[in-house]
């Protein structure tokens, strides 16, 4: 979708009001889904569409329509609207946000973020919310954190025949990360006893300052392919832990603070993300390893990312987080 539209998308814009002749620019940034910019002069929209490998597979498209709908139902500006969907073609139509994707991570946007889950879950009912499913990976109890982990290591394990970068990256997980959470498994099975079940929030799932747009100083927010009900722990640790625009420890201490503050208020969160977050650290190594599975690397093809240099930019990029996360660990 890096060309003209064919005939069948540019139907399917026109069915949503928007007629063409188009000039198409593709959008970096999506991982798994193909995000083009169209526009004419009559203004400026975005086309997505989307990964399905197989109808059970995760709803990208379904979960990130109905969750955008809940927001702009709810008076939330700072999001895009749909415009239409289409299952046929697993595409959706959307408004065009302005901005750029931050280059920094500052105070100021980590305190927007923090506002921005707080607005989604102040207040809601039964009535607004009863059509959202649960956050893809979600968590609803202490050990499915230990279990996101465990599986993501699972995966990455096994035969390591194969060219060289994937037997370094076998050996990698084989001797760095697998023995970093057997330790840490044992540690935090001590924890477990003591904890209950924490009511879930609606939580825009693997969210970051990544996935926002700076404008005159304020962020709108994309990408809710994933979303959904999710323990507020998850998804604070992936806001703390996401590679590609990194929050200080401090910031994520903020973060946290503007949560717990918001949201219940929970006087035991940032307890929990303390705990948890040297689980989603390791879980976070794995998801820069994704690469090496095949499913992911057919995602990114579909997304129209090069391939090139991919495995080692990947390895190296696991390697140095791990250094800097467990060999030199800083308390939350």
């Amino acid at each position: 979708m890096n060309g003209p539209l064919d005939d069948a998308v540019t139907a399917f814009c026109e069915r949503c009001g928007v007629r063409g002749p188009f000039e198409v620019e593709p959008v970096g940034g999506g991982r798994n889904s193909r995000v083009v910019r169209i526009s004419n002069e009559e203004g400026r929209w975005i086309l997505k569409r989307y990964y399905q490998r197989a109808p059970q597979a995760h709803d990208r498209l379904g979960a990130e329509t109905a969750f955008l709908g809940y927001l702009r139902g709810r008076g939330i500006a700072n999001v895009a609207e749909p415009l239409g969907i289409d299952r046929a073609l697993q595409a959706a139509l959307y408004t065009c946000l302005p901005g750029e994707r931050p280059r920094d991570a500052t105070d100021d946007f980590v305190a927007q973020a923090a506002q921005f889950v707080v607005a989604i879950n102040a207040g809601n009912t039964a009535a607004e919310t009863g059509t959202l499913a649960r956050a893809a990976d979600a968590c609803m109890q202490w050990d499915d954190h230990l279990a996101l982990t465990r599986a993501r290591i699972a995966q990455l394990t096994g035969d390591d025949a194969g060219a060289t970068i994937e037997r370094q990256a076998h050996a990698f997980v084989a001797e760095r990360i697998a023995p970093a959470w057997r330790e840490l498994e044992t540690t935090l099975a001590g924890h477990q006893a003591g904890q209950h079940r924490v009511a879930p929030i609606l939580s825009p799932s693997d969210f970051g300052l990544h996935n926002a747009l700076a404008h005159n100083g304020r962020l709108s927010f994309v990408d809710f392919e994933y979303a959904g009900w999710d323990d507020p722990v998850k998804l604070a640790c992936d806001f703390i832990c996401q590679p590609e625009i990194p929050v200080s420890l401090e910031q994520g201490r903020q973060f946290v603070g503007v949560l717990a503050r918001g949201l219940a208020p929970d006087s035991g969160l940032a307890g929990r993300v303390a705990l948890l977050l040297p689980a989603h650290r390791l879980k976070w190594c794995c998801i820069l390893l994704n690469e090496f599975r095949t499913e992911h690397r057919r995602r990114r093809i579909h997304a129209g990312l090069a391939q090139d240099g991919l495995l080692a930019s990947q390895l190296d990029k696991a390697s140095r987080y791990f250094e800097r996360h467990f060999e030199h660990i800083e308390a939350f």
